[in-house]
């Protein structure tokens, strides 16, 4: 055996005896930060830069841009934005955040705003919370000399909610004017996700004017 052969052969039986180790498994709590981190969705990862405040604004802004009436004497209510899908007596957790803030940008523009759900008394619960709006029809204000409602739909896209708002004299039901915007999945799953499990609260106990 010549030397030439000897290393070749000296290599070969190194080769065949190196052991290759497997890749040590990743701790049980990095696999499962990973599989969460995949299942969220890229923009709840993200900081939220526009609120349901942001697009009740711009409806707001729209509607009135383009209008000579109301003035300001005119007073408005607010009615909820039902769900197109539905029989246009339905509305979720981001259909009644819509409708406070519209409210807001409304009042914020110099119109008078009825609040439909005020009942002219304060309320108090057995937890000792201090109420003055209900959702119960019997415990609500009399009559109100409304002139305009503002209200609209929200028609359920992949990307997010289209929203149409518009202004109708409650008179004569003629539509003065109407708007539109899109709020995107991220700003609307904001608001869906902190719809509360269990909204019944504690009970009235009492009453004061």
């Amino acid at each position: 055996m010549n030397k030439l052969t000897a290393i070749a052969l000296s290599f070969l039986i190194l080769c065949s005896c190196t052991i290759i180790e497997a890749p040590k498994p990743e701790p049980d709590n990095l696999i499962r930060d990973r599989v969460f981190i995949k299942e969220i969705p890229t923009y709840e990862q993200e900081i939220l830069v526009k609120n349901v405040n942001h697009y009740a604004k711009w409806l707001v802004q729209d509607l009135f841009s383009h209008i000579d009436v109301p003035n300001n004497n005119s007073a408005f209510a607010v009615a909820n934005f039902a769900l197109l899908d539905s029989d246009l007596k339905k509305t979720n957790h981001f259909g009644r955040q819509l409708n406070e803030a519209i409210m807001h940008e409304t009042s914020r523009i110099g119109f008078a705003v009825f609040d439909l759900k005020s009942t002219g008394r304060l309320q108090f619960t057995n937890a000792g919370d201090i109420f003055w709006h209900s959702e119960q029809i019997d415990e609500l204000t009399g009559e109100l000399n409304i002139d305009y409602v503002i209200t609209g739909t929200m028609t359920k896209h992949q990307g997010g909610y289209l929203l149409n708002a518009r202004i109708i004299d409650v008179t004569t039901n003629i539509l003065l004017s109407s708007a539109q915007s899109f709020a995107p999945a991220d700003v609307v799953d904001a608001v869906l996700r902190e719809t509360p499990k269990n909204s019944e609260g504690f009970p009235i106990i009492s009453s004061a004017n």
